[in-house]
Formats: structure tokens, sequence, C-alpha cells
């Protein structure tokens, strides 16, 4: 982020001069910005990264994640089957976010809550600085670069919360980052290998990356210009190394605790997520809605593409347009890549766009930037949540209370609960087996995900209540099922707050289903 272009333009201005009266000049130049203005800029998107991922820390899948990794730390074994609730138990299972648990599992039990909010917004800032850089690098004014990352953020801003793929698209932009070098250097391939090796044991969105990969090395197989596009062939030795080392990257996928499994394990869940009505009902793999706020977010970015293709004089390279193609078409399908896209296209767009007036290296103010950054980081500080306010994120839509209740009664029927409560109830209180939790994919082959749908859609819901013989249910007091069974004479409430209701099936039910047991 210290390195901006315009530094480079202004200490070769004159070609005339000596080499060493240029080295001279530049390293002047350096030293009298040794705080440029492409740092306090990006201090601003760390300001935003910090505010926006405060919001979402009330993510539901964060908890059986907590729960997987404590499993993995005190039993030294890897997940291989579900033990969590009563409907899956014994499913097979490939634990493929292992890794991104264990961190913030022991961020977890470092700062508590603090803990996985500070590892999400330092993998934010990494993967944003990473490719804010990347725009820089490719001549972009850093205002203007500044101010698409920023707009970038607000777009990705959907899937902030502690969650795995944070990690997963903090890989993506350190691939983006290596092919970047090869492409001005001709080295750096190596790390590639290590960097799949890594990604495969964090989240199974290296997937995307094989398909960078695939896009990169295909654009360099032309050579021309049309119009405003133009591709580069490769070397027969550019091409040798890209090859080789997409051929590691392969090989290196399979070192993880799974083997082939885990490495075929995210084409398998996409097929799954086309059944069983995942696609429908899971709002992460909707399509974008543009009467939605995120939607006219995407509106801003295609509208941002277009004017970045009709004004700017740079040529595009045939590299670009296509992962901007992939990126815009992934994040239109499914809302949780709208992440990805900003990844891919902040550097794309960075350097087209002429929003703000240049940047000119020898008018900058270093000292001024520094008091401005200290300040943006005190801020930052000062505005982040503290542990009661977090607490109380957690208390408005988690059944807390509810929880200490069940203990007491020591619930030893079978329990039906909201998906989103699932997590949470395994961590707290294990012993409780749930229906269902945020493991979309454990539960569509046995379609116990589609019954739990259609009971919350208010589907014949005693019926399949009956089918599992449910003897209690925990669900938030403002949803349907609970309209429903408060006005059952066959269930009873025996708890309830101002977020949940337990209820419990009537006594002549419940010896009934005792009786249908035997």
């Amino acid at each position: 982020m210290t390195v901006d272009s315009s530094i480079n333009k202004t200490a070769s201005n004159s070609a005339s001069e000596p080499v060493s009266l240029k080295k001279d000049r530049k390293l002047k130049l350096m030293g009298r910005n040794f705080f440029p203005f492409s740092a306090l800029w990006f201090s601003i998107v760390a300001l935003e990264i910090s505010l926006l991922a405060g919001k979402f820390i009330d993510q539901s899948d964060i908890w059986w994640h907590l729960r997987n990794a404590r499993e993995l730390l005190t039993s030294h074994a890897f997940l291989r089957a579900d033990s969590y609730t009563y409907t899956a138990a014994g499913t097979p299972l490939q634990n493929h976010e292992w890794l991104s648990e264990v961190a913030y599992y022991l961020a977890f039990r470092a700062w508590g809550l603090h803990g996985p909010l500070a590892v999400e917004v330092v993998v934010l800032w990494l993967t944003f600085a990473t490719v804010y850089y990347l725009a820089l690098r490719r001549g972009a004014n850093c205002s203007d670069a500044g101010l698409v990352t920023i707009a970038g953020v607000a777009l990705g801003s959907y899937s902030f919360a502690p969650r795995m793929h944070q990690f997963g698209w903090l890989c993506l932009a350190g691939l983006l980052l290596v092919l970047e070098r090869f492409q001005r250097t001709g080295k750096g391939l190596w790390m590639l290998p290590p960097l799949f090796a890594l990604w495969a044991n964090l989240h199974g969105s290296w997937a995307y990356g094989l398909v960078v990969i695939g896009v990169f090395i295909a654009s360099g197989l032309l050579q021309g210009q049309w119009g405003k596009v133009a591709a580069e062939r490769w070397t027969p030795a550019e091409l040798k190394k890209l090859l080789a080392a997409s051929t590691l990257s392969v090989a290196a996928l399979f070192i993880n605790p799974y083997g082939y499994r885990l490495v075929w394990y995210p084409f398998e869940v996409y097929t799954w997520y086309g059944r069983g009505g995942l696609l429908d009902n899971v709002a992460e793999w909707k399509s974008v809605d543009f009467h939605q706020p995120w939607g006219k977010l995407t509106m801003f970015m295609l509208l941002g593409l277009l004017a970045a293709a009709w004004f700017s004089p740079r040529p595009w390279k045939l590299r670009d347009i296509l992962l901007s193609l992939f990126a815009v078409w992934a994040s239109l399908v499914h809302l949780r890549f709208l992440l990805f896209a900003a990844i891919i296209l902040i550097p794309i767009l960075g350097p087209r766009l002429r929003l703000l007036s240049p940047y000119h290296a020898n008018k900058d103010k270093p000292w001024l930037n520094l008091v401005m950054t200290v300040f943006i980081a005190g801020l930052m500080l000062w505005m982040f949540p503290s542990t009661a306010q977090l607490q109380e994120s957690i208390d408005g839509w988690f059944p807390r209370d509810a929880l200490p209740f069940m203990q007491r009664k020591q619930m030893s029927g079978r329990l039906f609960n909201l998906a989103e409560f699932g997590g949470y109830i395994e961590w707290n209180t294990p012993e409780l087996k749930t229906f269902v939790d945020g493991r979309a994919d454990v539960f569509v082959n046995n379609g116990i995900f589609d019954d739990y749908m259609k009971i919350n859609a208010i589907e014949n819901p005693f019926e399949l209540l009956d089918k599992y013989k449910i003897e209690y249910v925990l669900f938030p007091v403002n949803r349907r099922l609970s309209y429903v069974l408060d006005r059952s004479e066959r269930w009873r409430t025996i708890y309830g707050d101002n977020v949940v209701k337990l209820y419990e099936r009537a006594p002549a039910t419940v010896t009934s289903l005792k009786a249908d047991r035997k």
C-alpha cells in the first residue's frame, strides 16, 4: 500500500537524467512520502469493513463450527459422521472447513465473543488490502482505487459474518496477487501449490480459484487486438510454467485429512443444493433481486462495468473481460458470491475509472496522512462493539434463557428446532440432540430438510411432527408455526420469553407417542 504507481511516474519524468540522479530523486521522494495518501485511503476502507463486520456477529453457523473445532481439538480425530442431531446421526460427512474453524475457535477461547469478530475483520482487511494494492499496481489513482474498494466492500458485505469462507476469499486474493506478479516478472508460481494445499483445508471455494487460473491460462493462448480488447500469447516457457504449477496445485488439493472425498465435496454439495429445495429456501443461494438493497448495489456494479468499458481509453485485456463476466454471472446467480465478484472486479475497475483528481506524489502531505490515519484507527477502536453489545445482539436472536430451562427440565424427548438455533444449541448444550442445524447439505439426501421446510411453511405440520415423534418444539415467537401451536389443543407452552417459545405435547398425545414407540 505504501507504493503508488504515480511515485514511479514522478521519479522517471526526465529520461535524460543519469541513472544515479534518478535513483537519488526517487529515494528523496519516497522519503518525503513515508506515509502516502494511498495508506490514508485504505484506512477509510478498513473503517468501513470494521463497521459493517460488527453488524453481522449474530451469524447462526458460527456455533456448530466452534463445536466442530472443539471436538477436533479434544478428541484429536477429524469428524467423519454427524453426532449432533438425531435425524442425521451417523450420516457420513467431510469437514472441509476444519482449519478455518480451528482459527475461529482458538480466537474465541482467547478473547470470547471478540475473538471471532477480530478474526473476521483482520481477514477482510487483508483481502481488500490485497485487491486495493493490485489496483494500484495496475496504475489506478489511489483515490479512484479507494472509492472502488469502498464500493466493493459494500457489495461484498452481504457475506460479512464470522464465516469460514472469509479465509477462502483471502486465498483468492492471494492467488490474484501471485498471478499478477508472474505476469510482470515471470516469477512466483512456486507459491501456488502451497496456497491450494492450504485453501483446500480452509474452504471449498478453491474450485473458483481453479476457474481463475483456467481463465488466466486460456486468455494467453491468443494473440491480437480487437477494438479495445487485447490478448498477448504466452511464451512456450511461460505456458509450461503455468501448466506445471496448475497441475501441482490440483495435486496439492489432496493433502487433506479426507483425501479425494474432500476434493469432490464442493461439486457434490452443489448438486445437492440443486435438490431438496435448498436453492429456493436458503437465502444466500438465491439469485439477486434488484428490488432489494443488495440488488441495487449489484446494479451499481454493473453500471460501473459498463461505464468503464465505454469511457475508459485503456484497452481491455481478454483475461479481465472473461474474469469480469464470470464474476458477474456468479454473483447474479447466487447472492453469496457478491463478495467473490467484489474481489475480482476491484483490480479491474480501479485503473479504468477516472472519478477524482489525479494524485501527485510531490504534493503529498505524509504527516497529515499519518495523523488522519491515527484518528481513523482510534475511531475504529472506539466504535468496536463491547462484549455487552455483542452479547445483546446474540441474545436478541438466540434462545439463551430457554436452554437453562431445558437443562433443568432434563428433557429427553425429541426436539424440533429452528435451523438457525441448531448450532447454538449444539455448542451450548451438547447433551441436547437437535432436529436440524445450518449444515443444510447433511439433511438433503435423507429428506429431513424437505420435511423441515414443510413444517416451517405450515404444510401438514402436525402430521410431520407426529412422523418424527416430536415431543418439544423450540421456535421464535413471531413465526407461523408458533402461531399455529399457540392455537392447538395438542400442544402447550411450557416456556416463553421475548425471543422464543418452547412447546410440549399435551399429556394425552405424549402417552400415545410413547405407546407407538413400544
